[in-house]
């Protein structure tokens, strides 16, 4: 079916009570696998990845990649550009660049830095995004994760995956923040952590963090957006399938299926060595990832909602 815009969708998931899928491609390969759980599943799902690896994969290809996929699935298909690793004044011009193309929503996640460049920066993209006829997505409260930017930490993780209430989102300051900045989505910190990059750590996670409730429920309160979580690898399963029963109406999963490839890609190369095809080598891989995805359209409530 033809490709949809990612707010059309999040609309329909608050509409139905439940959480849409952000699963990124990590490489053309990932594509197939997230079309044909999206469509088993009977689930709409959005494809996401950064503008570094849609830069790197080769940004035309990979794009009119992730939009015939999308126009010959079964279920309603959007293409969302995820926030950059480092977000500064290059980051705007970067994401013009790629809005050319023809993805449907478009992140700049300036919550690390300080409040009022947050507030300019995510207005002059959702100014641009407007003009454009695409969606645009914000971030307010910060959410513990591994790429450059995120590197400031004084001490190491804790271990009870506790996140400190003070770099959650703050329910007023979203409030002001969204009629400040008029963006259409909003990524916000309500508890979830992601670690498994900086330690090392292999599947299958522990998932130790909870996520604040009572926050959310009073962010929902305040803003009218669309609300987005990142960051899904240690937050307990429970608590992300009643979050999708709470007002966020999508969930990116990304860390965590990358490390299940790789996982999988060292252990078959380990183990057959006389295999040469990347085809094959990939195989058991990419249906682990598969899994994966299903197990979280099914917590997040989005199977059976596309009839």
């Amino acid at each position: 079916m033809p490709l949809v815009k990612e707010k059309d969708l999040l609309a329909f998931a608050e509409e139905k009570h439940f959480a849409v899928p952000g699963f990124f491609a990590f490489n053309l390969d990932f594509i197939k696998p997230i079309i044909e759980v999206a469509e088993e599943e009977q689930s709409p799902v959005v494809i996401c990845q950064g503008p570094e690896f849609i830069n790197s994969f080769g940004a035309n290809v990979f794009t009119e990649a992730c939009k015939t996929a999308a126009h010959f699935a079964k279920v309603p298909v959007a293409l969302s550009v995820d926030h950059t690793f480092v977000t500064d004044e290059a980051t705007i011009p970067w994401l013009i660049r790629i809005m050319t193309l023809g993805w449907s929503s478009f992140m700049v996640d300036a919550s690390l830095l300080p409040y009022e460049e947050n507030k300019a920066l995510s207005r002059k993209l959702a100014d641009i995004c407007k003009a454009a006829g695409v969606s645009s997505v914000a971030a307010l409260g910060e959410v513990r994760r591994f790429f450059p930017q995120a590197m400031k930490y004084s001490g190491p993780y804790q271990d009870d995956f506790i996140v400190p209430p003070e770099i959650m989102t703050d329910p007023a300051q979203a409030k002001e923040f969204v009629e400040y900045t008029g963006v259409d989505t909003l990524a916000i910190s309500i508890g979830q952590y992601v670690r498994s990059l900086w330690d090392g750590e292999l599947p299958p996670f522990k998932k130790y963090a909870r996520l604040d409730f009572e926050r959310l429920e009073n962010i929902r309160r305040e803003t009218s957006v669309h609300l987005v979580l990142h960051g899904a690898t240690h937050v307990r399963e429970e608590d992300l399938s009643q979050a999708s029963l709470s007002g966020i109406s999508m969930i990116k999963v990304a860390s965590e299926q990358a490390l299940i490839w790789s996982k999988e890609i060292r252990e078959f190369v380990t183990k057959h060595t006389d295999v040469m095809f990347p085809e094959d080598i990939q195989k058991p891989a990419l249906a682990a990832v598969k899994e994966s995805m299903r197990n979280y359209i099914r917590l997040f409530h989005a199977n059976g909602q596309i009839k």
